[in-house]
């Protein structure tokens, strides 16, 4: 500060204020009251401030991030408390893995074998895949293996010595006292034993036969990678409409048949006066069709009640005038006909009342064929 203003003594002493820290506003309880609050409620600050209703979810959140902090450099206690819990859980649960992870590994080395023409013997004490094996009373051994059968008569151990207190020596070993190698490795025994006593330069000139192999497959997995991607930039920039298959221009008839019927009160029922979705449903049928339709089998099918259920699934609808004004003028229309029709002739009055009757007896048989499809589905 002194530098800063050239030794001034006054100037200094006044910018002192703007440099001062602020006081720690967070005493000992707090503390102990936050970590309280942050075990049972995690992040959830709201909850935090209930118990320290004096501090702001602003505070609360920035002596969240300094406490975190701090919290990454746990004590020997609590490293060691950790460390007697997780043995613990692992006595249990390391058996079945281990398990699990050998039935993975025995099945993906029999299926190798079974792909492979010439399927490869392992060895019956540490389990490892070898070219050559030999025989003994026990089974078919690795050269290691055999070397300490017959030296020593007994059958060479694959897991290290065990402590007095009942656990491993090393918890984070490689095989975690396995014999066989983590998922997806395959370790080769005449393999390691030509790495390790062959002549210098042998493993090296053996690794980097593998890393050239290794690069080889990463080169068509990335070639396969670019094919990929020109076959979908092409498809994307390739026009289908020529492949479509072409729609027949009378595609839309204004006859109404069986199943079609059965299709619009359906439509009506699940998309309510969505004219054009149900259209769309049916296919052949276009809005004004469908419009049609509603108005005139409203009662005949009872569309009054579907638009009911529909509703009550999706809410309200607002009134449709044009319906409205297509049912008054279709009703107006039947009056006149009937007014131009009455005063006629006997045998108008005859041929209306064979229509009349034709036209009951259809509409009749319509409604019982759909209303037994109804109660079918």
């Amino acid at each position: 500060m002194l530098f800063w203003h050239k030794h001034d003594l006054d100037k200094a002493m006044q910018d002192l204020a703007n440099f001062t820290p602020f006081p720690d506003e967070w005493t000992v309880e707090d503390k102990v009251l936050f970590e309280q609050a942050f075990q049972f409620h995690g992040k959830s600050f709201h909850r935090i401030r209930q118990m320290l209703p004096d501090k702001s979810i602003a505070q609360l959140v920035k002596y969240y991030y300094s406490w975190k902090k701090t919290r990454t450099r746990t004590s020997l206690m609590d490293r060691q408390a950790r460390k007697l819990q997780s043995g613990k859980e692992d006595q249990g649960g390391e058996e079945v893995e281990m398990k699990e992870q050998s039935d993975d590994d025995d099945k993906d080395k029999q299926s190798l074998q079974a792909n492979s023409s010439t399927p490869k013997p392992n060895c019956f004490n540490c389990g490892i895949l070898c070219h050559v094996t030999h025989s003994t009373p026990k089974g078919q051994m690795c050269g290691t293996c055999h070397q300490y059968f017959t030296r020593t008569g007994n059958i060479r151990p694959t897991t290290g010595p065990i402590r007095k207190d009942g656990t491993k020596n090393s918890k984070h070993s490689l095989f975690k006292n396995n014999s066989k190698p983590p998922k997806g490795m395959y370790v080769n025994h005449d393999d390691l034993v030509s790495l390790a006593t062959g002549p210098n330069g042998q493993g090296e000139t053996l690794l980097k036969a593998m890393d050239r192999e290794i690069i080889s497959y990463k080169r068509v997995v990335q070639n396969n990678k670019q094919l990929l991607s020109s076959l979908q930039r092409r498809s994307r920039e390739k026009d289908i409409e020529p492949y479509r298959i072409p729609t027949p221009e009378n595609k839309f008839n204004a006859r109404w048949k069986d199943d079609e019927l059965l299709l619009g009160v359906q439509g009506v029922r699940k998309y309510g006066k969505n004219f054009k979705i149900i259209a769309e449903a049916i296919g052949t049928k276009t809005e004004s069709n469908v419009r049609s339709f509603f108005v005139n089998y409203r009662r005949r099918y009872n569309l009054d009640a579907a638009l009911k259920e529909y509703e009550a699934e999706n809410g309200p609808l607002p009134e449709d005038d044009e319906v409205l004004k297509m049912e008054l003028e279709r009703s107006s229309s039947a009056t006149e006909v009937v007014s131009e029709s009455a005063p006629g002739s006997p045998s108008n009055n005859s041929s209306l009342g064979d229509s009349v009757s034709n036209k009951k007896w259809e509409s009749n048989l319509c409604q019982m064929i759909i209303t037994i499809v109804l109660l079918a589905i």
